[in-house]
């Protein structure tokens, strides 16, 4: 370190420099404090508002709704189809937007690693507003299971080999649902000892606690409000790390 040089300014342009990126790291702080809370409180909310292993109902649920959860299987809830097969020879600048595991990120959608393709290529169905897509296989186990849900409209998208994707008219009760430790729990019970991935068999052998579909409706919208709240939290978030970024490179010689 003696061995470094480095370019300063004057002692009194160094603490205004100090000061000014105290301040911002005070904000980035903040944000990253009410973002860490919001999301244990879906946290919360998901223990509570989804029944525990053996129970017919939730701890916490919404006025008017009093009748015992009935169990049953994911595939009777909700439709699922596959992804696209492709090659690498297959992909191109633009084309066909290839939703991947890179895509998804803390239960949103992302741009990261976008990958095209030739539309001729394309034998599967596009996404849709309301699709929950979910990772069903990947080289890393803790990716199995992780998923998002298509909030706006996306033409010319589709979903990669490596996942598989739910639609229905309950796509935000689908997607709360598989946040919840019981879907997890399921995940790795299908998971195995050394296969990475779930199969529509997997899915179609998962039950689970579920409740008439006008409370379906209720919850899945009060988690998408959460949801979408965390995700402009996020934003804002990642707006000022990048702020600081450029501030760092402008400010320093």
């Amino acid at each position: 370190i003696n061995s470094v040089s480095v370019s300063v300014p004057s002692y009194e342009e160094q603490q205004k420099i100090g000061s000014f990126f105290k301040q911002l790291d005070d904000t980035i702080a903040l944000h990253q404090h009410k973002l860490d809370l919001l999301k244990e409180q879906k946290k919360g909310y998901l223990q509570k508002m989804f029944p525990k292993n053996g129970e017919k109902v939730p701890e916490l649920r919404f006025a008017g709704f009093a009748d015992d959860w009935e169990l049953r299987k994911l595939t009777d809830i909700t439709s699922s189809y596959s992804g696209l097969t492709y090659s690498p020879t297959d992909i191109q600048d633009t084309g066909t937007f290839v939703l991947r595991s890179s895509n998804v990120k803390n239960d949103q959608l992302i741009d990261a690693d976008n990958v095209y393709v030739n539309p001729d290529i394309v034998n599967s169905i596009n996404v849709k507003v309301g699709d929950v897509i979910i990772v069903v296989r990947n080289g890393s186990r803790t990716l199995i299971g992780k998923h998002a849900i298509v909030n706006e409209e996306m033409p010319n998208t589709v979903i990669g080999a490596f996942m598989s994707a739910f639609r229905g008219e309950n796509g935000n009760y689908v997607n709360a649902l598989l946040s919840t430790e019981n879907f997890q729990k399921e995940v790795h019970k299908s998971l195995g000892a050394t296969i990475n991935q779930i199969t529509g068999k997997d899915f179609s052998m998962m039950i689970f606690p579920t409740p008439k579909f006008e409370e379906q409706q209720k919850i899945g919208t009060f988690f998408k409000q959460l949801d979408d709240t965390i995700a402009l939290h996020q934003r804002k978030l990642d707006l000022l790390k990048e702020q600081k970024k450029g501030f760092l490179q402008k400010m320093f010689v």
